[in-house]
């Protein structure tokens, strides 16, 4: 990678440094975090396209620019614990809930991508501070399902990360966020049945998760009160919603059959430079899925794959199902199936239409799909 490569995954530390900035001068300043989210949301879809390659990076420096998340991420809730905690004196009702917007909003941009890539790794260093970053938003084991269900079961009815055609995004974040949490008590019950061990036991993650998290609720309690407790709690909650809304770009209305192998053609790509940056390449999803073990900066973008709009602009397009639908959903899945979709999965397609009361365009001398 050149310098500007590299610089461009500084990025997310950037665009928390604006929360940072905005929780210590107070007042509606603390708004400015959710701002920059927006300024995102309006530039990054005017900069174009971004195909291009990453590789040649030093591993070293690229996993430091990954770990280095954490400080900006970790400052920025010492400075909101100290805003709504000793320095509320100024914060209108309000700006409390201001804060927390923008502290969700930044910790998600700023921690969830470095997260995952670190779900991904093999290193206990590398989980360890993927589930310290998830803590913040009450999903300290996500990974659990994220790489055991998601990873396996992409587009198919049991993936826990795949909305149906026609489904909603508010629909689709509570029905997500039950599945995975579910799904990864069952999966980590079934280790310690297999290693011999209790649920009490010090290796249990699920424990471990909800541990860190207990000691985050009360360690802001002492710090801030139990209001403090409750915005901690408000954060969490909208973390997990952005965190799901994500999900929900990245796979909606695809379709695979079981058992059959993840290709391109089974991912949304956002390939738009802030958002490739933003993300550490998580919009380029085709390969990661293809190959999830392949770190950020040599996953391959795929102009071919499917290939969807600005990741950020999809988020703001998706709280308004009408407007998703219309301008996203439907065109992009009838171009989907048209272009995309294997025979089986054209099948597929005719009764996901069917179910989620569209028209049935692949009855209406749609081109031949790829066997």
């Amino acid at each position: 990678m050149t310098r500007l490569d590299y610089l461009r995954y500084m990025s997310p530390a950037l665009l928390v440094a604006s929360g940072i900035a905005g929780l210590w001068l107070g007042g509606h300043w603390v708004w400015l975090g959710f701002a920059a989210f927006l300024a995102v949301a309006v530039t990054d879809p005017l900069l174009g396209k971004d195909h291009g390659m990453r590789r040649g990076a030093h591993p070293l420096l690229a996993d430091l620019i990954l770990y280095f998340q954490v400080v900006p991420v970790a400052l920025l809730w010492v400075v909101f614990a100290w805003r709504i905690g000793t320095a509320n004196a100024d914060l209108a009702p309000l700006d409390y809930f201001g804060a927390a917007v923008s502290v969700a909003f930044m910790t998600a941009l700023g921690g969830l991508p470095a997260a995952h890539e670190m779900f991904h790794r093999h290193s206990a260093l590398g989980k360890f501070v993927g589930s310290v970053l998830g803590t913040i938003f009450a999903s300290g084991y996500s990974a659990l399902a994220h790489v055991h269900v998601h990873h396996i079961e992409t587009d198919t009815a049991d993936d826990t990360e795949t909305p149906f055609r026609g489904e909603n995004v508010y629909r689709f974040v509570v029905r997500a966020a039950y599945r995975q949490h579910r799904r990864s008590w069952q999966i980590e019950m079934t280790r310690l049945d297999r290693l011999g061990l209790s649920f009490w036991s010090p290796q249990n993650l699920i424990l471990r998760g909800i541990g860190m998290y207990a000691l985050l609720l009360g360690g802001f309690y002492l710090a801030t009160g139990l209001t403090g407790m409750l915005l901690l709690m408000l954060v969490s909650a909208l973390g997990l919603f952005i965190l799901e809304i994500f999900s929900y770009i990245q796979h909606y209305g695809l379709l695979r059959e079981p058992g059959t192998p993840i290709e391109d053609r089974h991912a949304w790509n956002h390939l738009t430079p802030l958002g490739r940056a933003l993300t550490f390449e998580i919009v380029t999803h085709s390969q990661h899925h293809v190959d999830p073990d392949r770190p950020y900066w040599r996953l391959t973008p795929r102009p071919s794959a499917p290939q969807m709009p600005s990741a950020v602009t999809c988020f703001v397009l998706a709280l308004v199902p009408p407007l998703w639908e219309r301008l996203i959903g439907r065109p992009l899945l009838e171009h989907w199936d048209t272009h995309h979709a294997s025979a089986r999965e054209r099948e597929l397609a005719i009764a996901a239409n069917r179910a989620a009361g569209w028209p049935q365009w692949l009855g209406n001398g749609a081109a031949a799909a790829p066997a």
